[in-house]
C-alpha cells in the first residue's frame, strides 16, 4: 500500500477525483433523463400503470443479475478496469432506450439498461472508496452529490427539450452522445486500488458478510427504495394526480434533485459534526415528513415542496452507509461496498414496481405512502441496533456513537 501511495502524485489523485466525479455525473444524467421520460413513454405507448410496472421489473431483474457479478469482477480485475467498461455500456444502453417503439422493446431495453446501471453503480462506488483513501479526506458525499447534480441536469435538460418539441428518441439519443464524450475523457484518469501495481487479474477468496454489515445493508435497502421510487414515479404522480403538464412534472423532479444535490454537497461537512446514527435518524424523519406533505396536499407547490424535503432526507443515507462499509477491515473495502451496494440498489430498483403494483389496486397517491414508510424504517433502525462498520471497535464507536 505504501508503494502505491508513493507512486501516485497529489495532482494525479486530484485528477482522479474529478474524473470519477464526471462518471458519477454521467450516471446521474442518464438516470435523470430516463426518469423524466417515464411519463413520456407512458403517454406515447399508451401504457397503464400495470404495464409500466413490467418495464420497471425488467430493469430490476437486469440489475440484480449484474450487481453481484460486478462485485466479483472488481475483486478479480480491480474497480478501475470494471468501471471503464461499465461506463461505456451504460451510456450505450441510454441510447438504446430511445429506440423503444412498443411495450415489448421497452421491457427488453429497460432490462439491459438496468443491467448496465447496476454494474456501473457498483463499480463507481468501489472506485470512490479507492479515490477517497488516496485523497485523504472524506469525499464520498461529494461523489454522491455529483450523481444528484447529474440527475438534476438530466431532468432539467429533458424538461427543456420536451418544452421545445423534443421526443424520447431524440432526447435520449442526444443525451447518450454527450455522455459518451464525457466518459471517454474521464476513464484514463482513474486509479487502481492500493496493492494493484499491475492491471492483471488476481485470485480472490469469497467471504460471507456478517450480521452487522447486513443490518447496515438493510438500512441502505429502505433508503434507496425511497430514492428509486421517487425517481420513477414522482414525475408520473405530478402529471397524473396533481395534474400538471409533462414539462412541469419534469421540473418537479428537477426541484427534488436540486434539494438532494444540495444535501449531498454539504454531507462531508455534516459528517464531521454529527454521528452516522444521528444523520440516518434525521434523514428518515425528513423523508416521512416530506412525502406526507406531497401526498396530503396534492397541489403544485405543496407537492414540490414535499419532494424537496424528501430529497434533503434521502441525500446523506448513501454517503454515510457507503463510507462505513468502505472502512470495513474484515471483508475489505471492495467486498463490503459491493454487499451494501447490491442490497441497497435492490431496494432502489424494487421501490418503483412495488409502487406500480400497489397503484393498480389503490391508486398511485396511496401507493406512494410506501415511500414515507421506508423513511420511518430508516429513522427507527439505528434506534434498535447499532449502525456498525464491522471493522473493529474504532469504527463502531465512530458511527454508532
Amino acid at each position: 500500500m505504501g508503494q502505491t501511495r508513493t507512486i501516485l502524485s497529489r495532482e494525479a489523485v486530484k485528477r482522479s477525483k474529478w474524473a470519477l466525479a464526471m462518471l458519477f455525473l454521467v450516471d446521474g444524467v442518464g438516470f435523470g433523463a430516463w426518469a423524466a421520460h417515464v411519463p413520456v413513454f407512458k403517454q406515447l405507448l399508451h401504457l397503464e400503470n400495470g404495464s409500466l410496472t413490467f418495464v420497471l421489473v425488467s430493469l430490476i431483474v437486469g440489475a440484480i443479475i449484474t450487481m453481484p457479478v460486478t462485485g466479483q469482477l472488481i475483486e478479480h480485475f480491480g474497480s478501475r478496469r470494471v468501471v471503464r467498461v461499465a461506463a461505456v455500456i451504460y451510456v450505450l444502453m441510454v441510447g438504446l432506450l430511445a429506440q423503444a417503439s412498443n411495450l415489448l422493446f421497452l421491457i427488453v431495453f429497460a432490462g439491459l439498461y438496468g443491467a448496465a446501471k447496476g454494474a456501473f453503480d457498483v463499480a463507481a462506488n468501489a472506485q470512490a472508496i479507492t479515490v477517497e483513501k488516496q485523497y485523504g479526506l472524506p469525499i464520498m458525499s461529494f461523489f454522491q452529490g455529483c450523481w444528484s447534480a447529474g440527475g438534476l441536469f438530466g431532468a432539467g435538460a429533458a424538461s427543456l427539450m420536451l418544452q421545445h418539441g423534443g421526443s424520447a428518441r431524440s432526447d435520449l439519443s442526444l443525451t447518450a452522445g454527450v455522455l459518451i464524450l464525457c466518459s471517454l475523457w474521464a476513464m484514463p484518469l482513474l486509479i487502481r486500488e492500493p496493492g494493484r501495481e499491475t492491471a492483471g487479474p488476481r485470485r480472490t477468496k469469497f467471504m460471507w458478510p456478517d450480521g452487522a454489515l447486513m443490518r447496515l445493508a438493510a438500512l441502505a435497502f429502505f433508503g434507496l427504495m425511497a430514492e428509486g421510487a421517487i425517481g420513477d414515479w414522482a414525475s408520473v404522480y405530478l402529471h397524473s394526480d396533481v395534474g400538471v403538464t409533462l414539462s412541469l412534472a419534469a421540473a418537479g423532479y428537477a426541484a427534488y434533485a436540486i434539494a438532494m444535490a444540495a444535501g449531498r454537497f454539504s454531507g462531508d461537512w455534516l459528517a464531521q459534526r454529527a454521528s452516522g446514527k444521528k444523520i440516518l435518524h434525521v434523514s428518515g424523519i425528513l423523508i416521512a415528513a416530506g412525502m406526507g406533505c406531497a401526498l396530503l396536499f396534492p397541489a403544485w407547490w405543496p407537492a414540490v415542496g414535499g419532494l424537496m424535503l424528501t430529497g434533503v432526507g434521502i441525500a446523506n443515507i448513501v454517503p454515510v452507509i457507503w463510507g462505513v462499509a468502505g472502512r470495513n477491515t474484515r471483508m475489505g473495502a471492495g467486498p463490503a461496498i459491493s454487499t451494501v451496494t447490491t442490497v441497497g440498489y435492490c431496494g432502489f430498483l424494487t421501490g418503483p414496481p412495488v409502487i406500480g403494483s400497489l397503484s393498480v389496486a389503490v391508486g398511485l397517491r396511496l401507493a406512494m405512502v410506501v415511500i414515507a414508510l421506508a423513511g420511518i424504517v430508516v429513522a427507527a433502525g439505528p434506534l434498535f441496533f447499532s449502525v456498525e462498520a464491522t471493522s473493529g471497535k474504532e469504527n463502531e464507536e465512530e458511527v454508532a456513537a
